[in-house]
């Protein structure tokens, strides 16, 4: 099943606040629905997070979630200049066991950022946190698997400085809270 949709918070029914960190943002009330079909409540949170998820993982396993990096390299480039764009692939990982995979494209709009990264050894992953920027969040698609429970997001976040279009994926079981309790292939 594919659902696409695409979210704005909105503080007491009045005009729609920014895309980012609406409970951050907005006033006293913040409304981020999603269609009826994501039915688990932590699913949703999942969905939703915005440059957050690995701290929202690990708070719901209670246990530290780490991000292994399968792959990170600038795109090949006909003419020099901006913006600098990298493809990245990562897995989120605790306790030996994926909760998430994710792949992504960086484009990297100013020469701040490209000095952050580029000369400064900044990660890409923590962009956004070392500029001290709420990126707008935006999610673009979410899918729910036919075969079993496992479900993916496509969603953007943005700054002047940076863009990232990302697409991650948990594997089918990760909802449960035991999932990450014993590494793969430890016997219960």
């Amino acid at each position: 099943m594919v659902v696409q949709y695409s979210v704005r918070c909105a503080a007491n029914g009045s005009k729609p606040e920014p895309n980012h960190f609406g409970d951050v943002m907005s006033h006293r009330e913040t409304s981020c629905m999603l269609p009826d079909v994501f039915k688990n409540p932590v699913q949703r949170i999942m969905l939703m997070a915005n440059g957050n998820l690995q701290r929202v993982l690990s708070a719901y396993y209670n246990l530290p979630v780490s991000v292994e990096v399968v792959y990170n390299a600038p795109e090949p480039c006909d003419k020099p200049g901006m913006p600098v764009r990298y493809s990245r692939d990562i897995n989120l990982v605790c306790n030996r066991r994926v909760v998430c995979s994710a792949q992504s494209t960086v484009e990297l709009l100013t020469c701040k950022a490209v000095d952050l990264v580029v000369r400064q050894g900044v990660g890409i992953g923590q962009l956004f946190r070392y500029m001290n920027v709420l990126p707008m969040f935006r999610l673009l698609e979410a899918h729910l698997s036919d075969d079993d429970a496992s479900f993916d997001r496509l969603y953007e976040l943005r700054s002047e400085d940076v863009a990232c279009v990302i697409c991650e994926r948990f594997p089918d079981g990760m909802l449960d809270p035991d999932f990450c309790s014993y590494p793969p292939g430890t016997l219960v």
